[in-house]
């Protein structure tokens, strides 16, 4: 079977190919290779190397610069997974593409199902929404496309919030976090889990829902997420010095972007879907901790 995988200098990028079945011939792409600014050559490059899938983990994913940098963050997010998404079709192959929790507005009061009304509040959200889309309508919301939620991305690796903050902790005794976000953080390893147990399922024949959300599980703020990192930190001796950890409001914090309250996503019919479960985002940050303190 050959994949292709497009971002795979990326934290996601990189633990899908670390965790790739035997047997899998993978098409690792960077940004030289397959650069999503260029819909055209997205195009032209799935067609030449006709891959068996296409796992697209590229993204826009700056979602303050997104709000002024508007036609690239389209390009990235909508334009080119369109054209992806055909020239996987048009080779009869399949398409997995990752997707956000901001495609929704946040004002539910309980997690947001796999068929709920979209309503993003940013540009970011429009364009991952935008790319949804595309790939719903071109696959006919058939398993040879499949969309990804997933939301609060970290690893061990990489630029994500938990890696900031582990920086942060490190050179200050005292740190500000936004404490009325909430959200259901998620590691790359379970996303990257499910997506290849996706591969598994479709490629021996399982039909599956066009759109899966995938999370670990519970719900947490920024603030919470912080204090179990440096909690943890100082359990295993990463950190030893003392930080003062205050929580504010997002009113308190400077952004030209509107984020959701509240984008916890639904994600049990998904794991029963995959044959999967899932695991408690305090674990998942246990893991991630001890894996950055051993530099993998």
């Amino acid at each position: 079977m050959k994949i292709l995988i497009t971002g795979s200098n990326g934290q996601l990028g990189k633990e899908i190919i670390k965790n790739q079945p035997f047997g899998v011939d993978l098409l690792k792409t960077t940004k030289a290779e397959l650069d999503l600014k260029e819909p055209n050559k997205c195009y032209e490059y799935v067609m030449s190397k006709k891959p068996d899938w296409v796992i697209n983990c590229a993204a826009y994913t700056n979602v303050e610069k997104a709000e002024s940098d508007k036609d690239l963050s389209y390009l990235i997010n909508s334009l080119s997974v369109k054209s992806l998404a055909e020239a996987t079709k048009r080779i009869d192959s399949n398409l997995i593409q990752f997707s956000t929790d901001y495609v929704f507005n946040g004002k539910k009061k309980q997690p947001y199902l796999p068929d709920d009304l979209k309503s993003p509040l940013n540009i970011y959200g429009q364009t991952k929404s935008f790319g949804e889309d595309y790939v719903k309508d071109i696959f006919n919301n058939s398993s040879k496309g499949i969309v990804i939620r997933t939301s609060w991305l970290m690893s061990s690796i990489g630029n994500n919030f938990a890696t900031k903050i582990l920086k942060l902790l490190a050179k200050n005794d005292r740190v500000n976090i936004i404490n009325d976000q909430i959200g259901a953080p998620t590691s790359t390893k379970i996303l990257a889990k499910a997506c290849w147990q996706a591969i598994k399922l479709i490629s021996g024949g399982k039909t599956l829902p066009p759109i899966l959300q995938i999370t670990n599980s519970g719900e947490a703020s920024w603030y919470d997420i912080a204090v179990e990192i440096y909690k943890t930190s100082k359990e295993i001796g990463l950190l030893d010095n003392t930080v003062e950890i205050n929580p504010i409001k997002t009113s308190e914090y400077k952004s030209k972007v509107i984020r959701p309250y509240y984008s916890v996503l639904d994600c049990k019919e998904s794991f029963e879907e995959l044959l999967m479960k899932s695991y408690d985002w305090e674990k998942a940050i246990k893991d991630l901790i001890s894996d950055y303190q051993k530099g993998i």
